[in-house]
Order: structure tokens, then sequence, then C-alpha cells
């Protein structure tokens, strides 16, 4: 795949993965819906970026809604752990002299520390859990994908690996894996609670199953 089709491909499988939250958003109530919201809106915010990078605006792209949705994700695990009272969390303004290049690699590096920080929450939830069937061990495994093509994608921009031009889009194709996992994993976990009549989430501290 040419690397416009993988963004359309990304654009396309994020919006369908974000049609079960955004639905169990408008059915859902209390704490059960702050949850789906916040994962309603990082699903929004991703696909932003995807359609962005599918446009050509990669410096706001990969500089500002990618490690935006990173923090949202991060931020949906803290309150998925539940912590009681909420934190609100200020962006500051920064000046800087930096070209656009070493600007998205800075972001870059902090979108993988926040999807680590993401990480380490659900694989703690999940190792709690002891159900690899959990919501919290495959949202694990849909960050690990994420993380995997972002060190990819850093490493090849800093120029620490060289890769065979074949495999120039390898980064790109390993995020539309974990959006396709994603996608896949929300509309099996949303048909098997229908199928069961179970609720997709049950409560804070359970499994969303």
């Amino acid at each position: 795949m040419l690397e416009p089709q993988l963004h359309l491909v990304n654009g396309v499988v994020i919006l369908l993965a974000g049609a079960i939250p955004i639905y169990l958003t408008i059915i859902l109530k209390n704490n059960l819906r702050k949850l789906t919201v916040i994962l309603s809106i990082f699903i929004l915010i991703h696909a932003t970026y995807c359609w962005l990078d599918y446009f050509g605006f990669d410096f706001l792209s990969d500089g500002v809604f990618e490690p935006l949705s990173a923090a949202v994700l991060l931020f949906f695990g803290i309150s998925y752990f539940g912590i009681a009272n909420q934190r609100k969390v200020s962006i500051k303004n920064m000046s800087v002299i930096w070209n656009p290049g070493t600007f998205l690699l800075l972001m870059s590096n902090v979108t993988l520390i926040l999807l680590l920080g993401a990480l380490s929450i659900f694989v703690w939830l999940a190792v709690r859990s002891r159900d690899i069937r959990s919501f919290q061990f495959q949202i694990a495994i849909f960050i690990v994908i994420w993380i995997l093509g972002q060190v990819v994608d850093i490493l090849q921009d800093s120029g620490n690996i060289v890769l065979p031009s074949i495999l120039d889009d390898i980064a790109l194709e390993i995020h539309v894996v974990s959006l396709v996992f994603l996608s896949i994993m929300m509309w099996l976990r949303f048909y098997y609670s229908k199928r069961s009549g179970k609720r997709t989430i049950e409560d804070l501290d359970a499994s969303m199953r």
C-alpha cells in the first residue's frame, strides 16, 4: 500500500472503532458514561490525527494531535484506574526556535512516553483481572502495537536504523494494524455483550466485558 492509502485506511478504521463508545455514551449513565466519553474523545482525536495525515498536514497531525490522543488515552487509563479526584491538566505554551523536524521528533518522544504511561496502567489492571478476555488486557495489546510502530518511526527519523525502501512505511503499517485490532476488539465486545445480554462495561473496577 502507498502511504496515502495507509492514512486513508487508518482514518476509516478508527472511525469504525469510535462508533461503539459513542453509542455507549448515549445509552449509559454516571461513571460508566464518563469512561465512554473519555474513550470516545480519544478515538475522535486520533481520527483527526489520521485524517490530517491523509490530507498532508503532517506538522499538525504528528506534532499536535498524535501526542494529544496519547495524553487522552493516558487520562482514560487513570480514570479507569479509579482515581476519585479528577485533575485538570493544563498545557503551557512554549516558544521554541527549533525547526519543524526537531519539533516532530520531540513530540514523537512525548507521545511514546505518554503511551508507556498508559500501558503501565492497563498492564497492571490486566494482571489484576487475571483474564486475557478483559478489556484491560486487550487495550494493553493495542497500546503495545501502537508503541512498536512509534518506536520504529522514531528510530527511522533519528537515523538509528535504515530500512530497505520496501519497508519505508513499516511504522505506518504497524499503526494500521493497531487500529484494525482496536476496531475489531470494540465491535466484537459489543456483539458478544448484546448476544449474552451483559453490559459492555459493568463498573469502574470490573473488566469491560
